[in-house]
């Protein structure tokens, strides 16, 4: 109901009434009603006298005043004026009131000055004797000379530019109400140029139309320029150098863009398309008088702008004619709203040439007719296109709705596989901790061959799966753009001895010949994200080797990049090679190049895809150089910084077999195997420990005595890891500045960084080796 009451034809009917309310009375007031006007009392200096001070000459120069108008271009650089009041006048009527765009204007009673500096046209309110953006001066500021009933008043001007002004003599009340009538008329009139901008604003994001945006701009200029017709810009700018200046460039571009709405409402491209092009030469001939401003007086500027807006407005009053006649309803709103804006121009033009008497509504003449016509511009807008959007808005809102249900559907898809992964990764890195914990603590246990044998099976199985849970959630990073570098210290030549031992076993069972070489060049150290790299370099090696057939060979080889701080890595194989059909689907996700290979190499398809996802985050790329059924050639391209041994801090690789005095540790973890595993992997390396299944028992445990280390799991029923160690960072006295180190099975990067947010000191994923627990201690619990 509401929606349908505000709709556009009843909005605009009542901004067209309010306008007529506020507006009818600039029309109907008697300018002079009640003030004491003083033009027919004042005389002006015409004699050979140019200075500040007022002429010496007690009466040789001064005749009646018959013209008002002052031209910047006059010989005298001041205007004197002057007239007779009595004591009566001057205590009933103390203020004397000129019009607003009266310039530099400086008021002596008896020789003494009513005021310490001139009033200038825009100088700020506040810099006024009255707050308002008429000048109004006060003439009993200055003590009246005793024992006399006539005094003598002088009113010198400096007019910069041509004015027409007016002098009327007020008391208080008839002040107040002018000056408050005043500000309200011009802020009214403004006021119904920004709602309707602001209206057109909302229609254009609702229909998408760009002339409603000509339509807010011309509204924008329109504002300007009405803000310095009516002198209220002084109220917002403190610059009156620019005001001139700052008028012809908001005209000219309220008429530039005029240009372009009636061509728009009267559909000149169509109706008159010789016309159009006419206009489109008069836009181009408006903007250039914009660039030239700077280099062009004040007099030419107006002289061109003049030029282009009458023949802008006649011609487009005569094309709108016959248009109207035919029954075009834009252009019979375009009629009505355009002939009482020509008729401002006119009048407002006539009262700065000094053909009609000046007036202090002249100012409004022009912003009040382009209130009137952007009410009337806005109906002519909704007129015309109103069919045209109700049939695009039903086209648009069916292919919405096709997009969005398309939308929605690859979203929920999207959504299913992921929550998938991330759970699937998720829970099958914390048995795979259990898992790992008791391999490292059978290591040292005395076994048999069988058991042997049987022990080193479990944990490269192990190993595999760790590692494939890690590139799928590595992978689901990737795709949400949340996996971020973390560049260090390492060394490639030590990368492939890891990498080499890792694989040699596997290529022995084939055999597959397997060779790693690193050129001289490379660098020994170099700094970059090498867990992230190790990770590319296995998923391609492990792809090469699988896919090699036995007997066949694999080569790996490092060098630099020419011309470029990068390592180049080239994993050469013998394999069958990827077929062209099939090139680009390998690097998608869960895809293998043909059908069956799944089956016949094993894999979820995740090694290229994984591979170029992580090389991305690295700053570099992975190309197929070549594949054939001879092999394949992969280059992996990733860039690197130097390392300066003199600056670089580098951990020690030694740590301690043992620990003295033995730390305390609060192992905090919910899983009960877990909490097991960590807390006898901590005895073995000769560490106390205490353990915790949840946040708000590590809470408790953290306030009632200090700890060395807490280790502490994330995800936990009744507080998590993450709450826990704000509430410790804030509430434990005794442990305030105690490391906090996360072991999670969320290994995503965005929950890395929301731990190191919450006051942790590192980050560790599961499952956590005995040897990476034994330098964790080193480098947090021990002094």
């Amino acid at each position: 109901m509401i929606h349908k009451f505000w709709s556009a034809p009843r909005l605009h009917a009542l901004l067209v009434f309010v306008f007529l309310l506020l507006s009818a009375p600039a029309f109907a007031a008697d300018d002079a009603s009640g003030f004491l006007d003083l033009e027919a009392r004042m005389e002006v200096f015409e004699g050979d006298w140019d200075r500040a001070t007022r002429p010496t000459q007690p009466e040789e120069g001064w005749i009646p005043l018959t013209n008002t108008s002052f031209k910047a271009g006059d010989q005298r650089q001041f205007i004197w004026l002057r007239t007779k009041l009595t004591t009566s006048e001057i205590v009933s009527k103390p203020w004397l009131l000129l019009h607003p765009f009266a310039q530099n204007v400086h008021v002596y009673v008896d020789d003494v000055a009513t005021t310490a500096d001139p009033v200038t046209n825009w100088s700020p309110p506040n810099g006024r004797p009255v707050p308002h953006h008429f000048i109004a001066i006060p003439l009993d500021e200055v003590e009246l000379v005793p024992n006399t009933t006539e005094h003598t008043v002088h009113i010198r001007v400096e007019p910069h530019m041509h004015i027409n002004t007016f002098f009327y003599l007020l008391d208080d009340r008839e002040l107040v109400n002018e000056l408050t009538f005043h500000t309200a008329l011009a802020f009214a009139l403004l006021a119904i140029i920004v709602i309707m901008a602001v209206y057109n604003l909302f229609l254009y994001f609702s229909v998408g139309d760009r002339v409603y945006l000509i339509y807010v701009a011309a509204s924008v200029a329109t504002l300007v320029y009405s803000a310095v017709l009516t002198n209220a810009i002084a109220y917002f700018l403190n610059a009156p150098i620019f005001y001139p200046k700052v008028a012809v460039f908001a005209g000219v571009s309220s008429l530039i863009l005029h240009v372009l709405l009636f061509q728009r409402l009267l559909d000149t491209k169509q109706n008159y398309p010789r016309v159009h092009k006419f206009a489109n030469g008069l836009s181009a001939f408006g903007v250039a008088l914009i660039f030239a401003a700077p280099l062009l007086t004040y007099n030419t500027l107006v002289a061109g702008w003049a030029a282009v807006g009458y023949t802008v407005y006649l011609g487009a009053l005569i094309l709108a004619f016959p248009l109207a006649k035919r029954g075009n309803r834009p252009a019979r709103y375009f009629l009505v709203g355009w002939i009482p804006y020509l008729a401002a121009i006119v009048l407002t033009s006539f009262e700065y040439a000094s053909l009609i008497e000046p007036t202090n509504w002249a100012s409004y003449f022009v912003p009040a007719a382009l209130s009137w016509e952007m009410a009337l511009f806005s109906l002519a807008l909704a007129s015309r296109i109103n069919i045209l959007r109700d049939e695009r808005d039903a086209l648009q809102a069916r292919q919405i709705q096709v997009s969005e249900n398309a939308r929605k559907a690859l979203e929920r898809s999207n959504r299913i596989k992921d929550d998938f992964l991330n759970a699937v990764s998720h829970e099958l890195r914390t048995p795979l901790h259990t898992i790992q914990g008791q391999l490292d603590l059978l290591r040292e246990a005395p076994l048999n061959g069988e058991q042997s044998e049987a022990f080193q099976q479990i944990e490269r199985a192990n190993l595999r799966v760790t590692r494939q849970v890690g590139g799928i959630l590595d992978f689901v990073d990737a795709q949400g753009e949340k996996l971020l570098s973390s560049p260090q210290v390492f060394e490639p030549q030590s990368l492939f001895d890891l990498l080499d031992s890792e694989f040699r076993e596997a290529a022995m069972a084939k055999p597959v010949s397997l060779t790693f070489r690193l050129h001289d060049e490379v660098p020994a150290k170099v700094s970059m994200d090498g867990l992230m790299l190790e990770k590319v370099l296995y998923q391609l090696i492990d792809n090469a080797v699988k896919f090699t057939p036995a007997g066949g060979q694999v080569l790996v080889q490092g060098s630099l990049q020419p011309d470029a701080p990068a390592l180049r890595i080239l994993i050469t194989d013998t394999g069958p090679g990827i077929p062209e059909d099939q090139r680009e689907k390998v690097f998608q996700a869960f895809i293998q190049g043909e059908a069956g290979l799944t089956r016949r190499y094993g894999g979820v398809g995740l090694g290229l895809p994984l591979a170029s996802s992580l090389i991305s985050a690295l700053g570099g790329q992975v190309l197929l150089v070549e594949s054939s059924s001879r092999g394949t050639t992969l280059e992996v391209t990733v860039p690197y910084g130097d390392v300066h041994q003199a600056g670089t801090d580098e951990p020690s690789s030694e740590r301690p077999e043992s620990f003295s005095p033995a730390p305390k540790i609060l192992v905090v973890e919910d899983d009960a195997a877990n909490r097991m595993i960590i807390r006898k992997q901590l005895e073995r390396i000769g560490v106390e420990s205490e353990g915790v299944q949840n946040g708000h028992e590590a809470v408790e445990a953290a306030m009632n005595e200090p700890w060395d280390l807490i280790i502490m799991d994330c995800q936990m029923p009744i507080m998590d890891g993450i709450e826990a160690t704000r509430e410790i960072r804030q509430k434990a006295a005794a442990n305030l500045d105690t490391p906090i180190i996360a072991v999670t099975a969320n290994a995503s990067e965005s929950f890395r960084t929301q731990c190191l947010e919450a006051g942790m000191n590192d980050y560790y994923t599961k499952p956590l080796r005995l040897v990476q627990l034994k330098r964790l201690v080193a480098d947090y619990a021990t002094d």
